[in-house]
C-alpha cells in the first residue's frame, strides 16, 4: 500500500461522515444554533472583560 492510499481512504471516510452529519440539520436549525453560540460567546467575552475592569478598579488584580 502506498503512503498516499494509506491516508486518503480514512480522510475520505471522515469527510463523508462530516458532511452527512452537517446535512442532518436544516438551514433554519443551523441559523438558530449559530445564533445561540454567538450569544453565549458574546456573553462570555463581556463577562470576562467587565470582571477584569472591576478587578482593576478595586485593586484585586492577580497574575
Amino acid at each position: 500500500m502506498r503512503m498516499q492510499e494509506k491516508y486518503s481512504s480514512p480522510f475520505a471516510y471522515a469527510w463523508g461522515f462530516i458532511t452527512a452529519t452537517l446535512g442532518v440539520m436544516s438551514l433554519d436549525q443551523w441559523a438558530v444554533l449559530i445564533g445561540i453560540l454567538c450569544t453565549v460567546g458574546t456573553f462570555a467575552v463581556n463577562w470576562y472583560y467587565k470582571r477584569k475592569e472591576f478587578q482593576l478598579k478595586t485593586g484585586e488584580q492577580r497574575e
